[in-house]
């Protein structure tokens, strides 16, 4: 069997989203795939069942990463790196994300600002910060993909008739444009990192109580494409029915 030639690692891949990204991206013996989140039990149970699957082929590799606590980052990057040796990390995608809209009327709106800030914000701009050096070490093109949401999008949600207008989530969807502005930063700070926040659509997941009518066999076919080659612009902001406006 030939070594893998594509290093990717996925924040919070143990659920949802993150997890179904890494499903796919099993497939692929060229892939060393990292799957991460906080709890170690449900790392370990999510790579178990992805290692199952008579479709995997990928190395399945793991890290535990909290992107709210910096310690915990830190302490990943130098677990990628032993793990990694002298290879680099091609492909950072960071899907790690909360959502307390519900919780702002016992807890207050500052307390659920900074606690949804503290991941999909903050966690996702340290998390590419601190796994930069392994990432400008690649040669197959380093690249970050974020996972934003078309309700990220202020061209999108101001659209009278958009399908986004509806959910005016007011701690959600400023993380998630604040996680836009973080992408067009990192490129435009790293010209050799292609760097792009992508919508997977409305998708049910425990994020909303799987309210969305999507499934996340769908919606992450826009990041797998991402995560597999360098597409589009850079910075940039794509859906599955292709760029989106800012």
């Amino acid at each position: 069997m030939s070594s893998p030639k594509l290093t990717i690692l996925i924040t919070g891949s143990n659920q949802g989203l993150g997890y179904e990204t890494a499903r796919q991206l099993s497939k692929y013996p060229h892939i060393h795939l990292f799957l991460s989140g906080r709890n170690p039990e449900r790392v370990q149970q999510a790579l178990e069942s992805i290692s199952k699957e008579d479709r995997c082929k990928a190395v399945l590799d793991s890290v535990i990463i909290d992107v709210g606590d910096d310690d915990s980052i830190k302490a990943a990057v130098k677990q990628v790196e032993a793990k990694l040796g002298d290879a680099a990390l091609d492909v950072l995608v960071n899907n790690s994300g909360i959502t307390k809209e519900h919780e702002v009327a016992t807890r207050g709106l500052r307390a659920v600002f900074q606690e949804v800030f503290a991941v999909n914000v903050f966690g996702t701009a340290v998390t590419a910060d601190a796994f930069l050096p392994l990432l400008q070490k690649s040669k197959a093109g380093p690249r970050i993909v974020n996972m934003s949401s078309g309700l990220g999008s202020i061209g999108t949600m101001i659209l009278p008739d958009g399908i986004y207008r509806q959910a005016q989530l007011l701690v959600y969807n400023s993380s998630k444009t604040a996680l836009n502005s973080i992408t067009c930063t990192l490129a435009m700070r790293n010209p050799d990192l292609h760097v792009v926040s992508l919508d997977p659509g409305w998708i049910g997941t425990s994020l909303n109580n799987y309210s969305g009518p999507g499934d996340p066999k769908d919606g992450v076919k826009v990041v797998v494409q991402h995560a597999l080659e360098r597409t589009g612009k850079s910075p940039g902001f794509y859906g599955n029915e292709g760029e989106m406006p800012w």
